[in-house]
């Protein structure tokens, strides 16, 4: 059930009132409106199920879908009843269906008699922490591992990050090829265009995590968890911003909630930070831009000051000494990202003390917010930006207040998790009988290994941990009871690539800016 009731229309039950759902469904350009158009989406293709079943002398060569229960089912009712209705959608079935096929994302023990035996007692059912682009990810991937339920809490209620990611040509080809992800946006990596805008990306994903099944409920944030002494499974407990009941129990808990939360050091999960010298970093958002120097600049990607010496000293001579700078220009938004030199934000005032710190020399205490923002405007004004294109509003809700899309980090410190994985192995009862059931907890994206933004490798690194947190379920197998037996094994199996996730090369951002 999705947290968001559907405020729109009811939707009769025919094929043209699928294919409008349909539309509106992929046209939705906000979280909740997604939510609310997939909900009128599903329940007219309810509807025709359920006419199905009423039809006098109608005999269906395959089970009713009339209640689906699970993610599989739910994508069987949608695309059974909207495949033909429209050629929306139409790609992205026929790449799905080839992967559910595939025998290489299968487990190996799924024809094993004692799985389907032993789910009677405990299937596998998956709780995602974290909406962002790692957690939708790992979402899509235990859906299509046929999981018996997948759920999604996202403590936020719209999709507001217009940063960019840059996406790697073998991450492209999956997006495209494998999950085809241009029926739900057209213009994600076409011609040379790598980099597509987080919630753009956050879009797309929950799209295709809705088409699979799964639950994603927004303005929902974990509080607590709980074993239960007569269940295999563990349960949620959530604190939600809109009045809804959420009961979730799972065996699976993935942290998807990013480098800061601490929330995976609950479960003794420790990170380490690694640093490469001292370097602070900038970034801002406006409103798109498309003057000719603008579109120009977004297009060849920004500029590396030591491949630009010119530009970079005509900068200097301004008092704008800048490391180097990179400006892209979207639908959602003129990104720009740089990295001043501190004795120039020191000069500009935007810095209030020289601390040695990196950390403390950027804590909000020792900014001066004006200044940052006047800094920002006028690096923007001389890579193109117009001087009257205004900041884009940031905001934390969807009705929330909101304050310039401007911000300043250390950019050269990385954490990073020490392990990927652990399993919590615990004793239960039922029927009179004790069982033994495990929870595995994993961390996917940022939770497991922060990106070093020079590098563009947040969405090949986050991509990454979810394709082997895929391959370490498949390993664990389909019996979730007898996952105790070899979870030491795999455990060691997903440490021992992480290490090589973290030592994968990939072309600097320099090639990027498309000055290397």
């Amino acid at each position: 059930m999705l947290f968001h009731a559907a405020h729109l229309p009811s939707v009769s039950p025919t094929g043209g009132s699928v294919s409008q759902a349909i539309r509106k469904f992929v046209e939705a350009e906000d979280l909740l409106e997604v939510l609310d158009t997939f909900q009128a989406w599903k329940d007219a293709c309810l509807e025709l199920e359920k006419g199905l079943q009423k039809s006098p002398g109608v005999t269906q060569k395959e089970p009713s879908l009339a209640a689906p229960v699970n993610p599989f089912e739910i994508y069987s009712l949608l695309r059974k009843h909207s495949f033909r209705a429209t050629h929306h959608l139409t790609d992205f079935w026929k790449c799905i269906e080839a992967r559910f096929a595939d025998p290489r994302h299968k487990c190996d023990d799924d024809s094993d008699a004692s799985v389907e035996k032993s789910s009677a007692l405990a299937g596998r059912r998956a709780l995602i922490v974290g909406g962002g682009p790692a957690g939708l990810r790992a979402a899509i991937e235990l859906a299509l591992q046929k999981f018996e339920s997948v759920v999604v809490l996202e403590k936020r209620d719209t999709f507001s990050r217009v940063n960019v990611m840059r996406i790697h040509a073998e991450d492209m080809d999956e997006l495209v090829k494998e999950f085809g992800a241009r029926d739900f946006y057209r213009k994600i990596c076409i011609q040379d265009r790598d980099v597509v805008a987080i919630r753009r990306l956050q879009l797309i994903l929950t799209k295709m995590a809705l088409c699979l099944g799964v639950d994603v409920h927004a303005g929902s944030e974990l509080t607590s968890i709980r074993s239960e002494l007569k269940s295999p499974y563990w349960t949620a407990t959530t604190n939600n911003i809109y009045p809804e009941q959420i009961s979730v129990t799972y065996n699976t808990l993935i942290l998807a909630t990013g480098e800061k939360s601490t929330l995976s050091s609950d479960f003794a999960f420790s990170r380490v930070v690694f640093r490469a010298g001292n370097a602070t970093g900038i970034t801002c958002n406006f409103y798109p831009s498309h003057t000719p120097i603008a579109s120009s600049d977004a297009m060849q990607g920004g500029r590396v000051s030591y491949l630009n010496a010119p530009f970079f000293n005509a900068l200097k001579e301004k008092g704008l000494e800048l490391e180097n700078i990179a400006s892209y220009v979207t639908e959602e938004s003129h990104y720009i990202v740089m990295t001043p030199k501190k004795a120039t934000l020191l000069a500009k005032g935007v810095l209030k003390e020289d601390i040695a710190d990196p950390v403390e020399l950027v804590h909000h205490d020792n900014v001066d917010r004006d200044q940052l923002i006047r800094f920002a405007r006028e690096v923007a004004t001389e890579v193109g930006v117009p001087s009257d294109n205004d900041f884009l509003p940031m905001r934390a809700s969807k009705d929330g207040p909101t304050w310039p899309d401007v911000g300043i980090f250390d950019f050269t410190g990385k954490t990073m998790a020490t392990e990927p994985s652990k399993t919590i192995t615990e004793t239960f009862q039922l029927n009179g009988q004790s069982y033994q059931k495990s929870l595995l907890v994993a961390l996917v994206g940022d939770a497991l290994v922060e990106p070093f933004w020079p590098t563009g490798t947040g969405w090949a690194r986050a991509n990454g941990s979810c394709k082997l947190l895929g391959d370490v379920i498949r390993e664990l197998g389909s019996n979730p009871l007898h996952w105790h037996q070899h979870a030491e094994e795999v455990l060691k199996f997903h440490e021992d690539q992480y290490v090589r996730l973290k030592s994968e090369s990939y072309a600097p951002m320099t090639r990027v800016m498309g000055v290397a």
